[in-house]
């Protein structure tokens, strides 16, 4: 049917892994654009957002600690002087958004002087040497312009001797070597801004519906319909489009007519895919309840505060807990280099009134637990 033209919308797919053998890094996304993504998605869907901020919080809590600083005071200071909670905090926002952070860390005279935050979306991946390690990652501030003839700059791994070194955190995945995917979709929170667009763009238009245009004086051949499709768009789509339209007919018989597609129940039907994109994008991330994210919830506890209490214990270990321990291992490596040996952890945010002391039996596991 050359005389319909339909307008399609983009399958949302998953992120490939792409090593070619004309570039030395390896890419990750169709476009190498995977890491871009999963920040639009962050920047673009109210509950994606509101979710990654309330899990950053609770990763970071209220920083890193040691139980046995008192009896390790020097070595507990030097940590502190070498990772600033800025960086910490920044590592753990990375983590969660693009699944994978970096830490840089920078030596003077063979001694660790600093270990700060890296931009993880500004690095890719070198290809494997022959013993199957990645010696080094190429760095591009916006990889979106990089092409065949941009000189990249080079940071080597973490053990490598040099004077700025890079440390990735990141989970260990069955199937995946040179990146690790975030743990969550980001296909419902693509659908809430995209929902979100188009009402917006229909308040700006005057709720007018979606209309069918009918040129009623004959079949012109492909190249004027692609023309005329072309300008019909660009008077109708856009931000706002045009309100009124001005047609030139030869008499009344022939004349333009604008037929319109109604949707039935538009309010309960864009109410229903809101409300789907919000409980799909909790289920993507696990939160156990959506009050622990400032949202309302009804599920079946006697109370707010039961359901807080359950939703927390729960949530802290499953989702929380994974993540400061992937944290807390990679500068437990790091320190480790300078003979640094603390028991560190992340000091909670949750109430003292929700956690289980029962099985604690000590005051450095009481202070773990409860920070």
């Amino acid at each position: 049917m050359d005389n319909l033209h339909l307008i399609q919308l983009n399958e949302y797919e998953r992120p490939t892994i792409t090593e070619e053998r004309n570039r030395d890094w390896v890419g990750i996304g169709d476009n190498n654009d995977y890491y871009q993504s999963l920040i639009d998605a962050y920047m673009d869907s109210t509950t994606n957002n509101a979710v990654i901020n309330g899990v950053v919080n609770l990763i970071y809590g209220k920083g890193i600690d040691a139980t046995d600083s008192n009896k390790k005071p020097e070595q507990y200071a030097q940590m502190k002087s070498l990772l600033k909670p800025k960086d910490l905090r920044s590592v753990c926002q990375d983590l969660k958004i693009l699944g994978e952070a970096c830490f840089q860390i920078t030596y003077n005279n063979n001694k660790i002087s600093a270990i700060t935050h890296f931009p993880r979306e500004t690095l890719r991946a070198e290809k494997m040497n022959e013993n199957g390690i990645i010696k080094n990652y190429f760095y591009a501030p916006d990889w979106s312009k990089v092409n065949r003839n941009t000189k990249l700059t080079k940071f080597p791994v973490f053990g490598s001797g040099a004077q700025n070194e890079i440390y990735i955190v990141k989970r260990s995945l069955t199937g995946f070597y040179y990146y690790s995917p975030a743990d969550y979709q980001t296909s419902y929170a693509i659908l809430e801004k995209e929902i979100a667009d188009y009402l917006i763009n229909d308040t700006c238009n005057g709720f007018s519906g979606t209309k069918v245009v009918n040129f009623n004086n004959g079949v012109p051949d492909r190249e004027k319909q692609l023309q005329i499709k072309h300008d019909v768009l660009n008077k109708l789509t856009g931000s706002h489009g045009e309100k009124v339209l001005i047609a030139f007919n030869n008499n009344a018989e022939s004349k333009t007519t604008i037929d319109d597609i109604p949707l039935n129940d538009a309010p309960q039907h864009y109410q229903f895919l809101s409300e789907e994109c919000q409980r799909k994008i909790l289920v993507t991330h696990r939160v156990t309840s959506p009050l622990l994210i400032g949202l309302g919830s009804a599920n079946g506890f006697s109370s707010n505060a039961d359901e807080i209490k359950n939703a927390t214990l729960l949530f802290d270990n499953i989702v929380i807990k994974p993540y400061q321990n992937l944290i807390v291992d990679s500068l437990n490596e790091i320190f480790g280099s300078e003979n640094i040996s603390l028991n560190l952890y992340f000091k909670t945010l949750e109430p003292l009134e929700f956690m289980d002391l029962d099985d604690v039996i000590s005051e450095e596991q009481r202070e773990e637990e409860t920070g």
